[in-house]
Parts: structure tokens; sequence; C-alpha cells
């Protein structure tokens, strides 16, 4: 068996590590190889680039849990008083980061992304005849419900946040087009950002639509678990879509790109820009709401579902109905305004 190399880059070098083969898996292998394995096996099975490295972060934390006194951990050093006290440290882990970086621990949903990690793990460990606890060992923490109105964004506050890009600059093109296009299709931002221009523009031979906008009004997106759907834009996140791709003068492939150039040389727009971008536009609109991108998903399937639940799901990527379900809640907003209207009527 050849040993998972330790390349001192925490999660990257459990992906970058040599091939483990699970064959020579043991109770006394190092803990850090069982982990090599399973995200082995997750590429095996087609995981998306986005899911792999997740799995691998949440995963090399456990691993640097568990690694005691300067002794790596052996597969052996797992059991069930080492599960409970990961969890309790999790329930202690300072958030080091964004707006709350500092101030607090990380939400009973951010440790349940880790446990559910650590489960799979676990589950693959299992099958492959490994001395581990049973996966149902690992408890998830309760997540607090969200607020009524966490899933709701008035048309009069979706409109400020619109306005409060600055049309006047390119910059503010782009952020109008961004926002427009997630607010349009209902997209995660890594389907958004993953787009190419040549997937929503017109190609210059073909003949002009009637309305005059050279954009297309529906593009096939590669969305999680792998599978690919199909969205819809209506006219106006089309035109604002041209009015941004006028603006470029790269050459890049990316629908949504920025000014530097990455690792690959591509100028493609990251995720964490774009949640910048959508952050700073809801700042600018005074909004007191925590708006990202996600949220503006929820804007969009809210809408959705409460006209047909099926297809909101289809137009969302759900697996399953129960998911788009959640988005038919009822806002504090719109249970006042009921209270109102029939309190005037009685």
């Amino acid at each position: 068996m050849k040993i998972a190399r330790d390349t001192g880059e925490g999660w990257r070098g459990l992906l970058a590590g040599e091939y483990v083969d699970p064959r020579g898996l043991g109770a006394s292998s190092p803990l850090r190889n069982l982990v090599a394995a399973y995200l082995q096996d997750l590429r095996d099975k087609g995981r998306s680039d986005q899911t792999v490295p997740r799995y691998a972060a949440y995963l090399d934390a456990f691993v640097a849990f568990m690694d005691r006194d300067g002794r790596a951990a052996k597969v052996s050093d797992i059991d069930i008083r080492a599960l409970k006290a990961f969890s309790s440290h999790l329930a202690r882990r300072p958030v080091l980061n964004g707006r709350y970086g500092g101030k607090g621990t990380i939400s009973a949903a951010t440790r349940n992304l880790h446990l559910i990690a650590l489960r799979q793990l676990l589950k693959f460990a299992t099958l492959v005849d490994l001395p581990v606890p049973a996966p149902e060992k690992v408890e998830l923490a309760k997540a607090v419900q969200p607020s009524p109105d966490a899933r709701h964004l008035a048309e009069e506050r979706v409109k400020r946040l619109l306005d409060a890009c600055d049309t006047s600059t390119d910059k503010g093109v782009r952020a109008r087009a961004l926002l427009e296009l997630l607010l349009a299709s209902g997209c995660r931002v890594s389907e958004v950002v993953g787009l190419d221009r040549a997937q929503v523009e017109l190609d210059a031979e073909a003949r002009t639509p009637k309305d005059g906008i050279r954009i297309l009004d529906e593009v096939t997106v590669f969305g999680k678990g792998g599978k690919y759907r199909r969205v819809y834009l209506h006219d106006r996140a089309r035109e604002w879509l041209q009015q941004y791709l006028a603006t470029r003068k790269d050459g890049d492939k990316a629908l949504f790109a920025t000014g530097r150039r990455s690792a690959d040389g591509s100028r493609r727009m990251s995720v964490w820009t774009a949640e910048r971008i959508v952050g700073d536009a809801a700042k600018r609109a005074g909004l007191a709401e925590d708006v990202s991108p996600h949220w503006l998903r929820h804007v969009a399937v809210t809408t959705w579902a409460k006209h047909d639940l099926s297809s909101a799901q289809r137009l969302a990527g759900h697996r399953q109905i129960s998911t788009t379900q959640r988005y038919l809640g009822t806002s504090d907003a719109e249970l006042k305004a009921f209270y109102k209207r029939v309190a005037r009527d009685a």
C-alpha cells in the first residue's frame, strides 16, 4: 500500500497525496490514509469538484483533532468517546472570518456539515470492514429553525437592492447583471460563476431576435449532485447581461470575469467575489438582512413555489419535493398584512 503523503497543505494535502489502496487499510493504518481513500472513492463516484474539496476540509479538521501529542492518529483511535469529544470541540469552535469573525462559535448548521462528512467516512470504513463505530453514533446538532422571513425579501427591498448598483460604471453594470441573473434563474452561485458566455450569447452569425436582445432566454447549468438542468431568463435579465458583455474587452470564456487571472490563466469570477458583490450591494441599499446569492435563490424559488410546487422543484433542481415545500412558509410581513385585513373586515 502506498501511503498518502502529508504535503503540509492541510486538506489540499489529502487530495494531492498518492493513491491509497483500500485493501491495505487496517486498524493500525493512519487515520489520514483512511480519509484519503474515502476522498478517492468520492472522486471515483463522480462527485463534483466543489463537493470533494469541501469534504476534504471537514475531514482534515477531524484528523487534526484526532492527532494528539505529536502522534498521528490511527483508525483504531476512532471510538465513541472520540466522536463525542469532536462534536463537543465543534460546538466551541470560534467563527474565524466573515462579519461574525471572532464574535462567537460556528452555527449548528455548520457543525452538522462536519458531522455529516464524518458519518460518511464511517460508512465508507464500515463497507471496507474496518473496526469503527457505526455512522449513526455521530449525533447531529439541533439546528435552530430560521426566521419566518429567512426566505422572503419584499419586492420593494429587491428593487432597492438592484437600484444600489452604480450602473454608470462597468463594475456596476456587472453587479446588476449578476443580481438580475441570480433572481431570474434561481441558480446557485456556483452554477452562475461556472457559466461560459458562449452558453448565453448568440453566435455572431445568428439572427437577432425581434426584441433585439442577443442573449438566450434559456441556459443549461451544471448543478448540485453532478446534474444538468435547464433554467430560464426573463427579458430584464437578458438586457442587463447584454449590457455587461458589451463592456467586456477581454476574450475570457467565462460569463462573469474579473480583472485578475487565476493560477490557470482564467479571469473567471470566484464564488467569494460574487458573494462580496451581492453583500456590498445590500449594504449600499441599507438592507438589514444578511443578503447573499443564496438568499436571492430563495426569493426566486419562493415565488415559483407559491404558483406551482412541482414546477418550482424542477426549476430549483431539488431532488425531493419536500425541500421545495420549505419555501411555502408565509413571512411575518405577510402574516401581519393578513391579520390587519381580517381585523379590518371583522
